[in-house]
């Protein structure tokens, strides 16, 4: 087991991950590379590319992290274009198919990294970002495992619906339509908090994140929601297999992770996969209790068909030589 601080903080015993930045599509992001002692360009390793959530920056990973490293796993935690300590204006675009793209970008990044086994690179994603993983992967056939913990947003439109109410999610067209009209005329949209929280624990892991990471910034642009809103990766999931898929979900109460959102879309997903629910609520899996429970099954899962699967080859085409061969 990695140690532990009394007060929840990160896993004691790590170096500073090095900064690095990567290119995403024409725009620079940064990301946090975080590497084990015992790995080197002579001795290489799998890798992970983590993924945080709307009301997170990469330095909220750092809680995350040094369970894979300690397992030995080299770890790239990004920042989001736009995002963080990302490049990218408008400042705030909470767009979940552009952060697909920054998760293929990040694998791009990790394959060019000597320390880093280029067949061998899965993803792991935190609430929103666990489905912007399991997307990214679905797309791009190089992320060879998947692991989401606390799945949130699987169908953006009935996500959002359950979230506000049906006259919640009116008011909200409302306002988009306003600001659609607002983008025509200006070229710009309205700015929002990224989240009004109601759950008490919720709101005070917010204002702690204000008060940890200057980077973090509780506001969006509005016109995100209309890119939420048909954010829909339950329609692909079942594309995922036969990329291994482990789902570790919250039990407890927890409005903004709900349980049957995840029981639904495991369900359309292939084989390998595996679903863990914890009696956790909605912090529980983050700096709660069950974060220790969760990152062991994911560091198992990874082990597992990260590290010991044998990696797909390619039959090579065949040749006049070859076929000629066979003829004899």
């Amino acid at each position: 087991m990695t140690e532990t601080t009394s007060d929840n903080s990160a896993p004691q015993g790590w170096s500073h991950p090095e900064p690095v930045t990567f290119t995403s599509l024409g725009t620079r992001c940064a990301g946090d590379l975080y590497m084990p002692d015992n790995v080197s360009a002579a001795s290489p390793a799998p890798a992970l590319v983590l993924g945080h959530s709307g009301v997170m920056v990469k330095e909220a990973l750092a809680y995350f992290a040094p369970y894979f490293v300690a397992a030995g796993f080299v770890v790239l935690a990004i920042d989001y274009r736009t995002v963080g300590s990302s490049e990218g204006e408008p400042r705030g675009l909470d767009y979940p198919e552009r952060q697909v793209e920054d998760f293929r970008s990040a694998i791009s990044y990790l394959q060019t990294r000597p320390e880093v086994q280029p067949e061998r690179i899965g993803l792991w994603g935190v609430s929103v970002g666990g489905s912007v993983a399991v997307q990214a992967a679905v797309l791009d056939r190089r992320a060879k495992c998947v692991v989401v913990q606390s799945p949130s947003v699987w169908n953006g439109w009935r996500y959002l619906e359950r979230l506000l109410g049906r006259n919640g999610l009116h008011a909200l067209r409302e306002r988009l339509a306003e600001d659609w009209r607002r983008r025509y005329e200006t070229g710009e949209s309205a700015r929002v908090p990224h989240l009004n929280l109601d759950h008490e624990n919720a709101k005070g892991a917010q204002d702690l994140s204000l008060e940890l990471y200057p980077t973090y910034c509780n506001e969006k642009t509005l016109d995100s929601a209309e890119h939420l809103l048909t954010f829909a990766p339950e329609n692909l999931i079942h594309r995922l297999a036969p990329t291994p898929l482990l789902m570790i979900a919250n039990g407890g109460y927890d409005p903004y992770h709900m349980l049957d959102e995840a029981q639904s879309a495991f369900a359309k997903a292939g084989e390998p996969k595996r679903l863990e629910v914890l009696p956790y609520d909605v912090l529980g899996l983050y700096t709660g209790p069950g974060l220790e429970e969760a990152m062991d099954l994911a560091v198992e899962w990874f082990d597992r068909y990260l590290r010991r699967t044998r990696t797909a080859t390619t039959t090579p085409a065949p040749t006049r030589e070859s076929v000629a061969a066979m003829k004899r």
